[in-house]
């Protein structure tokens, strides 16, 4: 007689083969940050932070760095000195 566990029964394994864009539209691109500051990067100055995220959330800890340093450069040298007003 053949032994069956539950849980070998109750997992199934589905694949999907997928196309994704390439270049500057690849998932995980976020235009010309990521060539002046690289993932490994970013993810170290996380790490170093402390703010590594622990789990997956919806925006990624890595794009909310990237987020900030893109609002940062789009700052006018006014703005900066003033405080943002």
């Amino acid at each position: 007689m053949r032994v069956q566990s539950a849980i070998s029964a109750a997992v199934t394994t589905i694949t999907k083969t997928i196309t994704v864009a390439a270049g500057v539209f690849a998932p995980g691109h976020l235009g010309e940050l990521t060539r002046i500051v690289p993932f490994e990067l970013a993810d170290s100055v996380l790490a170093d932070a402390g703010a590594a995220q622990r789990r997956l959330r919806l925006l990624p800890s890595r794009a909310g760095l990237y987020f900030v340093l893109a609002l940062a450069c789009s700052l006018r040298p006014a703005t900066r000195v003033c405080g943002g007003s």
